[in-house]
């Protein structure tokens, strides 16, 4: 019994920061809210905040980010002017909306069971100055795909029904 003791002991308050990493995140994670900015929409389901902590936002899934645009050249090597296409793609689309209701945003961030994926990112869902969260959003508009993973089901029911408006109203990648 006393070999267990000492053994968490020198686990808990070792000098190796891959252990002492993770104390102060279990600690921070004990309150379920907190506030932040957003400085950056990486992705649809992806933020960086201030502090530099990034969120990826629980039951949804991007689609992925915009094709990039490659400009190709004359035998000259000046620049082929291309025209302007008339539609912009989805992904596009889906970018800009999420820049435009997150970023430069002060929010509310509201983290479920589990708060970190193995890549270091938070899992929250995000509430917006004016109540909405931005994961109800995103969905409603058809920019994202709903994936629920248990156990972060909080806010299932909500995340599957605003999919079901935009599956229902084919907005979004839900189109025809």
């Amino acid at each position: 019994m006393l070999n267990l003791f000492l053994f968490v002991l020198v686990f808990l308050f070792s000098p190796f920061p891959a252990w002492g990493q993770h104390v102060d995140d279990l600690i921070h994670f004990s309150k379920k809210q907190e506030e932040g900015l957003i400085v950056k929409v990486v992705n649809t389901d992806l933020v960086v905040l201030e502090d530099g902590h990034r969120l990826k936002l629980i039951g949804i899934e991007s689609a992925g980010l915009p094709p990039k645009k490659y400009v190709q050249f004359d035998k000259n090597g000046l620049p082929i002017e291309e025209k302007e296409e008339a539609t912009i793609p989805l992904e596009e689309q889906a970018l800009t909306y999420a820049q435009e209701i997150m970023e430069g945003k002060k929010i509310r961030i509201e983290y479920d069971v589990e708060s970190v994926d193995p890549q270091g990112h938070r899992f929250a869902y995000v509430h917006l100055p004016d109540g909405r969260m931005a994961n109800t959003e995103l969905l409603r508009q058809g920019f994202v795909y709903l994936k629920i993973r248990p156990p972060n089901i909080k806010h299932a029911a909500e995340l599957r029904a605003a999919y079901q408006e935009a599956k229902r109203e084919q907005r979004g990648f839900l189109s025809d």
